[in-house]
């Protein structure tokens, strides 16, 4: 390669996205390095850490725990509306239709809990048809196709709002859990004094084809790890109320998505 297609080929990957962003990182932890005296020793042990972490079944949880509610906060295409949320490790696409909105069956161990709320514009227009897609852990922070003795499924499924933009959902109070913790995503947490307890929560993607795709997860006011969440995901604006009936509890709260 002469000089002149070296340096060509160096600008034009500089000038692109990819390339910025590379050597920012590469610069930003190159700074890193010189800051804290890194030993090429210690470099070894990162690369080999992130090898087990992967070999362990852990690339997508050691990303998530560390790094992807960064890029959910720093994402300028969402600024309004509902914010957005990690997607998290348990997603599992193509769940069935709930038609009739059950998410738990009464059969299912654990607090009755009736979610309801609407889907709306940023502008206040209710948003009919929209496709609710909710998965949860259960009432012992399990969730299934992930945990033992759990029914393949569980607690996962679809439902759409109605024509004035409500929803409704009947489910069970999942609970706190921890992230795997005894492999080296854990490891590391621990390493740097953090716990890797979530908060209770449910997840759902939002989908529409007139709107913007949400994916958020919705947190329950009072939940002692909301302020210290394993993924730092967990904010206040998503956190709500847990009202108290004959029936059980209930939760309401809106979605909104942007254009």
């Amino acid at each position: 390669m002469t000089d002149v297609t070296r340096i060509s080929g160096e600008n034009e990957m500089k000038n692109n996205r990819v390339g910025q962003i590379t050597t920012d990182l590469i610069e930003a932890i190159g700074a890193v390095c010189v800051r804290h005296s890194v030993t090429h020793d210690e470099y070894r042990n990162a690369v080999d850490f992130v090898s087990q972490a992967i070999d362990a079944g852990e690339r997508s949880l050691l990303f998530d725990a560390f790094l992807e509610a960064n890029i959910v906060a720093s994402d300028p295409t969402k600024t309004t509306g509902t914010t957005s949320q990690v997607l998290g490790p348990f997603y599992i696409p193509d769940m069935p239709l709930l038609a009739d909105g059950v998410l738990a069956r009464f059969s299912e161990p654990g607090e009755r809990l009736a979610v309801s709320g609407s889907v709306l514009s940023t502008d206040g227009v209710s948003i009919s048809n929209a496709e609710l897609d909710f998965w949860q852990a259960d009432a012992d922070g399990r969730y299934s196709n992930f945990s033992e003795g759990v029914a393949e499924h569980n607690l996962r499924g679809k439902i759409r709002s109605k024509s004035d933009g409500s929803f409704l959902l009947q489910t069970v109070k999942p609970a706190q859990y921890t992230i795997p913790d005894n492999g080296p995503t854990g490891v590391l947490l621990k390493s740097i004094g953090r716990h890797s307890w979530r908060p209770a929560h449910l997840h759902v993607i939002v989908r529409h084809r007139d709107y913007q795709t949400l994916t958020t997860q919705i947190y329950f006011q009072g939940d002692e790890y909301l302020a210290t969440d394993a993924v730092r995901a967990a904010s206040d604006d998503l956190a709500f109320p847990l009202c108290k009936n004959e029936d059980g509890l209930s939760l309401v709260f809106d979605l909104v998505l942007r254009k």
